[in-house]
């Protein structure tokens, strides 16, 4: 079922993915970037998000006693999400199928099919 659900979710970005490339194709404008995308779809989360991961993710700032700046979100996910949509969708489709990879196939029972019949 895991796989299934690894298996969905990648197709799902896939077809995201697709969909953003045929976009890039046809139009004149650069590519969409992921934060671009992220800030049009839910503004609001995206500053949420940001004050989570650095506050409580972040080791940094989560154990004040390391005495260093926060790193988690203004080097690394900044960056990312910097990076073309195409790109990540494209990314997180072939990270999803290869977990899905990691999960053994549900096999089902089969029935006695050479039962006696009456």
């Amino acid at each position: 079922m895991v796989r299934l659900c690894l298996n969905l979710l990648a197709l799902f970005a896939i077809i995201i993915a697709a969909g953003l490339m045929w976009q890039d194709f046809v139009s004149d404008q650069p590519s969409v970037l992921l934060g671009q995308i992220w800030f049009e779809v839910a503004p609001q989360s995206l500053q949420v998000s940001e004050a989570i991961i650095e506050r409580y993710i972040d080791p940094c700032g989560l154990v004040p006693a390391l005495g260093c700046a926060p790193f988690l979100w203004h080097p690394v996910i900044a960056t990312i999400l910097q990076w073309p949509a195409v790109l990540c969708f494209s990314v997180l489709a072939v990270g999803l199928n290869l977990l899905a990879r990691l999960f053994p196939r549900g096999y089902r029972k089969r029935r006695n099919l050479n039962r006696e019949k009456f």
